[in-house]
């Protein structure tokens, strides 16, 4: 208990003495503010994470329309990876990936114009 920090074998008992003595007390970690605080947290950057995954899907999905309707043919690899490169990419407004598919002649292109934007 005198760690500088937790070593492997240690924050294992020490968990576990935690939960016996909240058991015997009738707590859990809710009843303290700070794992409280923490784990609301953790559930909302999760949360956050979840939805903007969700608007990066969406939009994949309607530049692939696009893409389709305008007769550019993808690899299945671009569609799969697509949801994946707008995230990282940062593109969260629809218009400019949108646009980007509208004019672009192709995968590469379509991410060269996704890029400097």
């Amino acid at each position: 208990m005198n760690e500088s920090e937790l070593s492997g074998w240690t924050h294992p008992r020490l968990e576990r003495l935690g939960r016996a003595l909240g058991d015997w007390e009738g707590t859990g970690p809710d009843d303290s503010p700070l794992p409280r605080s923490l784990r609301n947290e953790s559930r909302a950057e999760g949360e956050a994470k979840g939805e903007a995954k969700g608007r990066a899907q969406g939009l994949a999905e309607a530049v692939r329309e696009v893409l389709r309707s305008r007769g550019i043919e993808c690899s299945e690899r671009f569609l799969a990876e697509l949801p994946e490169a707008l995230a990282r990419r940062g593109v969260v407004e629809s218009r400019l990936a949108i646009a980007a598919a509208f004019a672009c002649d192709g995968e590469r292109d379509f991410l060269a114009r996704v890029r400097a934007r």
